[in-house]
């Protein structure tokens, strides 16, 4: 295995640990959150996925493993494939935010490891049906989790 993958992935998985351990019984939120849009006023708030101390230990101990399978395999850039998650959120969020079609509802994401979840309110099953679609065919999202309600929650 290469050096610069192992110390890349051990200096990470230090710092995940170090952060936790520094905010003592606090939950802690590991990936890139946001909200892309506020146009269905009636839609429950959706909470960014906090983890206990514990849990984000676990987690971060999953990802370091997680990340160096993947270098080894050669299936994803040195810093493993949380890596560029908060770009990958940014992105997403802002493509939502923009589209006018979508201006009514309330949608709330998250991305880990390429992996965007959606939540929240849309107004009909075709515009939940074309917001998963566009956010899947976006490069750099490997899977979309659909957990939006149509309709008020």
């Amino acid at each position: 295995m290469n050096e610069r993958y192992s110390a890349a992935f051990a200096a990470a998985g230090l710092f995940l640990l170090a952060a936790v351990a520094a905010r003592g019984q606090e939950k802690v939120q590991l990936d890139p959150f946001a909200q892309a849009t506020r146009g269905y006023p009636r839609c429950a708030e959706q909470a960014p996925p906090l983890r206990t101390p514990e849990q984000a230990r676990v987690d971060a101990h999953v990802r370091v493993e997680r990340g160096l399978r993947c270098a080894e395999e050669g299936k994803c850039e040195p810093g493993g494939s949380y890596r560029r998650d908060p770009e990958i959120n940014e992105r997403i969020r802002a493509l939502i935010a923009g589209e006018p079609h979508f201006a009514d509802t309330a949608v709330w994401l998250t991305t880990s490891r390429h992996w965007v979840t959606l939540q929240g309110c849309v107004r009909s099953a075709t515009q939940r049906k074309t917001l998963v679609g566009l956010v899947g065919r976006q490069p750099g999202v490997e899977r979309v989790f659909d957990e939006l309600v149509v309709g008020r929650q």
